[in-house]
């Protein structure tokens, strides 16, 4: 039965579930239909962390690789919904979107997005990973030079080739503000290049299938060509050009092209809380407990403090699905 139906909001095509739903109401009920009927997403339990993430890969390769999705992402949906292929496109260069996307979305490698520091989370700004241009080499050297520059909380840093690197673009010892760069990590048999360490940060509790870690590096060389320069870019002659002169101005532009990349993330984080509910309501309408004497026992959800606790959820997570449309 689908969760919808359980909640009494209708199934299949009711106007109210297809609302719910979006604009990709029938693509969702398709997955539905797909992934309930597919033994690699029933429930496992007493998984190991490796056990668990090795899954998770398989999981999502099942995923991508299906026609009906593959066929979705270059319709409909879009590589903006992956952090690393959505800063290749939207902080890129058409050369870039050429040279990287395509082998992306088919597996030909996996990559990561390197934003976040161990000091410097949302302020992207105040990032303190270094990439200092060497002209007579024509090359990016990515460094970590203290351990607050660490990158933090990193997905899919324990197993992914390449990684989108946000940091401190310098020209001869003048720093030109926050850049991305293409960076290896591993090359095809999962062995880390020199100068990179990665260190895995283990359990998260509910998340244990992505392989979140820490980042450092070491006077790592990457070429110029590797340098997304859509908003700044480095000429042989080591000169810097920009078609956004000020320098602020510059850093929002950047920030902007990424929103809909981050935004993908608080949709997650949407359809999780949808899980929950889904549970525990109807969980709710299931349990029975306490009532009055000599008759049945009365569903939890018709007791005030459980209603108290979850319909004001139910109405937040309704609301952020209208607004988000």
């Amino acid at each position: 039965m689908e969760p919808a139906q359980d909640l009494g909001l209708g199934g299949g095509d009711s106007s109210l579930h297809r609302y719910l739903d979006g604009e990709f109401w029938s693509l969702k009920n398709e997955l539905r239909r797909l992934l309930g009927g597919c033994p690699l997403f029933r429930h496992r339990y007493g998984l190991s962390l490796d056990e668990m993430r090795a899954l998770t890969v398989q999981r999502v390769k099942f995923i991508l690789g299906h026609p009906l999705i593959k066929r979705a992402f270059q319709e409909q949906c879009g590589i903006i919904y992956w952090l690393f292929g959505g800063a290749v496109r939207n902080l890129g260069s058409p050369r870039h979107v050429t040279q990287w996307l395509q082998p992306l979305k088919e597996q030909q490698y996996t990559g990561m997005f390197a934003m976040t520091e161990r000091g410097h989370g949302s302020n992207v700004r105040g990032i303190q990973t270094e990439a200092t241009f060497d002209l007579v080499a024509q090359e990016f050297v990515i460094h970590t030079p203290c351990e607050n520059a660490q990158k933090m909380y990193i997905g899919n840093a324990m197993c992914g080739n390449y990684a989108a690197v946000f940091a401190q673009l310098i020209i001869n010892g003048s720093s030109q503000g926050p850049h991305c760069f293409i960076v290896p990590i591993r090359d095809e048999n999962g062995g880390l290049y020199p100068g990179v360490t990665a260190i895995d940060m283990m359990h998260k509790e509910g998340l244990h299938g992505v392989d979140n870690g820490i980042l450092i590096f070491n006077k790592v060389r990457v070429p110029r060509e590797n340098l997304l320069d859509k908003f700044g870019s480095v000429a042989p002659d080591g000169q810097y050009h920009s078609p956004i002169k000020n320098k602020s101005a510059r850093f929002n532009a950047m920030l902007a092209a990424l929103t809909p990349s981050r935004l993908a993330v608080t949709f997650q984080a949407l359809s999780t809380m949808k899980l929950g509910l889904t549970i525990a309501i109807r969980y709710s309408h299931s349990r029975r407990q306490f009532g009055p004497k000599a008759k049945e026992e009365v569903r939890i959800i018709e007791h005030q403090t459980q209603t108290l606790r979850l319909m004001p959820h139910l109405a937040t997570v309704l609301a952020l699905t209208f607004t988000s449309r």
